[in-house]
């Protein structure tokens, strides 16, 4: 079947516009929010590292539980659930002005974030068959990819424009709404083929622990993950200080820039499906973390805006060539019964060394130049990468043989 008809299948069209939309409100809201941040703490690099580090906290611990109620409950259910708690918490945004309480109902909101997302990627698995998840899969990158182009140009338009972020707030609003109206339309059913889980919440997460111990190629995934994790942790909270003290633009450029990383992750999501056709999705995951680690030493050098752009785009392509590549491999190697812990785990590991790295830019964000951490946190990452690919797992996922895990067809799409 044609890839170009994946959007044919009823609940799995329903379920990618309801992540469209809903993520990209979340994406156009965050942008304002930081950019608005940043304008009423005085340029303040300290609290932008602090907001994130808050957000992560926050999103972390919803992760954490999202993986394992995914695995027990409706998981159409919680999506839904989820949205209709996170539009009171963004509609006080209105009525609010201390950067601290910004900071908190931002946090909320990633809360419910981190449980909505591992739920939501299972479900695609739960309704596409699994000859066609690549197609999904690669759909859904270049979904992520539109948002992370689309979300922060039109948040930093707006906000540069009216100078507030309550028309933001409005737009963001109206997404949560249209996401439960696709959701509730969505005939789903359960996979069958799965028990609920009887035990607690902590044994789900030893269990999913204990299943990637075993697997040396996840393994690899997984702690390459904390290394990505732990560099862009450092990038995104200094990004708008980057492009107003080293290459001397305003607000706007802030989104042309992240636009341009968005266009190029749109392109890496799309090429994916057949450059998976010449390497496995487990190679293309290292070929991937390699050029990431050359091309951050290399972005932070370039001093001219179009030039930056160019290098920024570039990365981006590469960036969701890899997270399309270990969407697709988990998808073809991670049993039902385990999928949601993995991905919840998938999140941890790159939201966890995210904490780390804001909660160091809220400590050394004024005793340094934005360069120098930038500088470091890039040399860091090549060194640990380069270290890595030595490792026995590195070559474990390198050389991996993907055979494809049963899923239940009960619960899969059957109408074009």
């Amino acid at each position: 079947m044609p890839k170009q008809n994946i959007l044919k299948l009823p609940n799995y069209r329903r379920l990618y516009l309801a992540g469209l939309t809903s993520e990209l409100g979340s994406f156009v809201t965050d942008s304002a929010l930081m950019l608005y941040l940043f304008s009423i703490t005085n340029d303040d690099k300290s609290f932008m590292g602090i907001n994130r580090a808050v957000f992560l906290v926050f999103l972390t611990l919803g992760s954490l539980l999202g993986g394992s109620l995914g695995e027990r409950f409706n998981r159409r259910k919680l999506l839904i659930f989820c949205e209709i708690v996170r539009i009171p918490i963004v509609f006080s945004l209105l009525f609010v002005s201390s950067p601290w309480m910004l900071v908190f109902i931002n946090g909320l909101i990633a809360f419910f974030t981190g449980i909505f997302k591992p739920s939501r990627q299972t479900l695609v698995n739960d309704v596409v068959p699994s000859d066609r998840i690549k197609d999904a899969n690669s759909l859904f990158g270049s979904t992520f990819a539109i948002i992370h182009m689309l979300g922060p140009l039109l948040g930093a338009s707006l906000y540069a424009s009216l100078k507030g972020i309550n028309e933001v707030v409005f737009f963001d609003l109206m997404t949560y709404f249209l996401g439960i109206f696709l959701l509730y339309r969505m005939s789903y059913k359960a996979p069958t083929n799965v028990t609920p889980s009887k035990k607690g919440m902590g044994k789900d997460i030893m269990e999913g622990l204990s299943f990637v111990w075993k697997r040396a190629e996840l393994r690899c995934v997984l702690v390459n993950t904390v290394i990505l994790g732990g560099s862009i942790g450092v990038l995104i909270p200094l990004l708008l200080p980057f492009i107003k003290e080293i290459l001397g633009k305003s607000d706007f450029h802030y989104g042309i820039l992240m636009a341009a990383f968005g266009l190029g992750g749109l392109i890496g999501a799309a090429i994916t499906g057949r450059i998976s056709k010449i390497y496995s999705s487990s190679k293309l995951i290292i070929i991937s973390v390699v050029l990431e680690a050359i091309l951050f030493p290399l972005w932070i050098r370039v001093s001219d805006f179009n030039l930056n752009c160019v290098v920024i785009f570039v990365w981006g392509v590469v960036v969701f060539v890899r997270i399309t590549s270990q969407l697709n491999y988990l998808s073809e190697t991670v049993e039902t019964e385990y999928l949601t812990r993995i991905y919840s785990l998938l999140d941890i590991c790159f939201i966890i060394p995210n904490v780390g790295a804001g909660i160091l830019i809220g400590i050394i964000g004024n005793t340094m130049s934005t360069f120098e951490i930038l500088n470091y946190a890039s040399i860091g990452f090549v060194i640990l990468i380069a270290i890595r690919m030595f490792f026995p797992e590195t070559k474990s996922l390198y050389t991996s043989e993907v055979k494809q895990v049963f899923r239940d067809p009960e619960s899969f799409d059957t109408k074009d």
